[in-house]
């Protein structure tokens, strides 16, 4: 057996194994933990369904923030569906399988238009991602490898199917093994991507907005010494966007990771945030997070800002006294 054969034949069954089989249980491991974590504010179920639907597109409530990106994100993830699973050679694969199985084709002038924009639009992120600044600082290597391997697959079946590069002698005579191992490897970074919460360390203020507004828990934070640490369990996160849409500091955000710990990590949940806390200029409690002190203090110069809820009680005591003097007993 050959190399192409090998990618083609027992290579291609291992990697659907292991996607089918990492995706059920993924499924699973929602289905168990998402109990556990629900908020008592938020009804369980409607959530549940929307979550499905989420894995293939990415509809949530900070769509309204970014209307543009969001309809470009949809139209992309529309196209990495429909074109591998009606695309007709792909359909001949499953009829010529031990399966049989068979399924009206798209057109293959709709597959050739779909496969173009989702290589336009792959470009567009990836311009995107390298131009603007603040997404470039906030971007990782997963970050760029994930739109390689997103796009390569569309590549070079646009190239095989249309005879591109025929002409050239390696490229010409191996790229449907190309291809067949884009798309393997394209699965299996689908069983171990995950679509998940994260904090701006140079925007959040620690305020916890997100965690009040999680309608699963996923997101909780907990005063520990001198810190205020959030933490997330991304098995629990239906991706409904509510911690990103009513951040006031447009700190959060959802973000694709790759990660093969993250499969295991069913229980545990990672921290994303330390924030130092301030302390009372008064008495030195800890009292608030220290960035978000900061930012009050931008608009509000005084000094009861800094001061505990305690202090600031004492505070207006005394202001009020100062300004307006309870009367001396009156002798009998």
């Amino acid at each position: 057996m050959d190399f192409g054969s090998f990618v083609e034949g027992p290579l291609l069954w291992i990697v659907s194994s292991v996607f089918i089989t990492g995706v059920l249980a993924r499924v699973g491991i929602f289905f168990s933990i998402i109990p556990k974590g629900n908020n008592d504010k938020h009804p369980r179920g409607r959530h549940i369904l929307a979550t499905l639907g989420r894995s293939l597109l990415p509809f949530h409530n900070a769509v309204s923030k970014k209307p543009i990106y969001a309809t470009l994100r949809y139209i992309f993830h529309i196209c990495l569906i429909v074109v591998p699973i009606w695309l007709s050679g792909h359909i001949i694969l499953w009829e010529e399988s031990r399966f049989g199985w068979t399924w009206t084709a798209l057109p293959d002038v709709w597959a050739d238009w779909m496969t173009l924009l989702l290589l336009f639009l792959t470009a567009y992120f990836l311009i995107r991602r390298i131009v603007f600044a603040d997404i470039r600082l906030n971007s990782s290597k997963s970050d760029y490898l994930l739109i390689a391997i997103t796009a390569l697959p569309f590549m070079t079946g646009y190239i095989l199917t249309h005879g591109n590069l025929d002409h050239v002698p390696f490229l010409g005579d191996n790229m449907r093994t190309i291809h067949a191992l884009s798309g393997e490897a394209m699965l299996i970074v689908a069983v171990f991507l995950f679509y998940r919460t994260q904090l701006s360390v140079e925007k959040c203020t620690g305020c916890a907005a997100c965690e009040l507004d999680c309608p699963t828990g996923t997101l909780k934070s907990n005063d520990e010494g001198r810190h205020r640490i959030f933490a997330y369990s991304h098995y629990q996160c239906i991706c409904c966007g509510a911690c990103v849409n009513t951040c006031p500091e447009e700190a959060a955000e959802l973000r694709h990771e790759i990660g093969l710990g993250r499969f295991f990590q069913i229980v545990p949940e990672k921290e994303i945030r330390s924030i130092e806390l301030k302390e009372c200029e008064k008495c030195g409690a800890l009292f608030a997070p220290a960035p978000q002190i900061e930012k009050i203090g931008q608009v509000i110069t005084e000094d009861y800002i800094r001061f505990c809820s305690r202090c600031k009680k004492v505070n207006y005591a005394e202001t009020f006294h100062q300004l307006a003097p309870w009367p001396k007993k009156l002798k009998k």
